[in-house]
């Protein structure tokens, strides 16, 4: 990641990172409100869950807060995904040219072993982890705040919602420290296995077409359709395999002043799994799953397809 070579094909790693990152989250922001309403929703008794499954969660929440409600925390949510994916995609790619010149491979097209892409993957994602951990953290508490105000007792009426993004960091920096922005850091720095994982996929499909469509190992040579389609299956994949670490992630990061005084509460990864399963099963790690492939499959296929299509752009802007 601290590669000082290619300083302009980083840029336009960044740039098209960024521009992918930020549609993609506009788009697919109210699947991403209910997956994580959803997530939290740990009361063993069905008949007192705010929300009865996906579609009435959708429902409830425009009946009670209006379809702005569906876009609950989307600054941070914009302000994250864009910097995650420029970050990442920088990161990932200065990572593989490392990689490659140190075979002696140098150039635009060359192929990395899946298991130097899996070492690049993680390297970005570990970064980029670090980086934006605070911003998803807000993210989160921001998407659920509506809903946990309006299940609180009066107790909790006192603490109010967080008005914007600054608000918010600021808040929770002033009352929960640094360690306040940092909830659910082990079980982000897990999730960069999906990353990886999805990353590994993504460029084995891409070298195969590139190899089946010219004969040589131009593993670059997709165009935007086949983009986004190895961008779903490399997803549908990872998503299925890591999304219990999700759910615990969101249950850690939430805000616990406006939770009901009986609710449970989630302090670390390996407490908050273990009571999870115990309370709930298995089935309660795959909360919120249904909103969750809707949104993150059809957002990866516009997520690489951007990526693709603006990195091919601003590349022939140099030619």
């Amino acid at each position: 990641c601290m590669a000082r070579d290619g300083a302009t094909q980083s840029a336009r790693d960044f740039i098209a990172g960024i521009t992918a990152g930020a549609s993609s989250t506009i788009a697919f922001q109210p699947l991403d409100v209910i997956k994580t309403r959803l997530q939290v929703q740990d009361e063993v008794d069905a008949s007192r869950r705010r929300y009865a499954g996906f579609a009435r969660g959708v429902r409830k929440i425009i009946a009670d807060e209006g379809v702005r409600g569906l876009y609950a925390g989307t600054t941070p949510a914009v302000i994250g995904s864009a910097v995650s994916w420029g970050a990442y995609f920088t990161c990932y790619n200065a990572a593989r040219r490392r990689y490659g010149a140190a075979r002696g491979e140098g150039g635009k097209d060359f192929e990395l072993s899946a298991r130097e892409n899996f070492y690049a993957a993680t390297e970005a994602g570990m970064v980029t982890t670090v980086l934006t951990n605070p911003i998803w953290v807000i993210k989160t508490r921001m998407q659920l705040q509506r809903a946990g105000t309006l299940a609180s007792g009066a107790g909790a009426a006192a603490e109010r919602p967080y008005s914007s993004f600054i608000d918010a960091l600021a808040r929770i920096a002033a009352k929960e420290g640094l360690g306040g922005l940092y909830k659910g850091l082990v079980p982000s720095l897990v999730l960069v296995s999906h990353g990886s994982i999805q990353f590994v996929a993504y460029e084995h499909l891409k070298t195969l077409a590139a190899r089946r469509r010219r004969g040589v190992g131009d593993a670059r040579g997709v165009d935007p359709s086949q983009a986004a389609a190895f961008g779903v299956l490399s997803k549908l994949f990872a998503a299925t395999v890591t999304y219990p670490i999700q759910v615990v992630r969101s249950r850690i990061q939430q805000r616990m002043d406006v939770r009901s005084a009986d609710a449970p509460t989630y302090a670390r990864f390996s407490q908050a799994l273990v009571q999870t399963l115990t309370r709930e099963g298995l089935s309660g790690l795959y909360k919120g799953m249904t909103p969750n492939i809707l949104r993150v499959l059809p957002s990866s296929a516009v997520t690489f397809a951007a990526y693709e299509t603006v990195t091919k752009l601003l590349a022939s802007n140099d030619d």
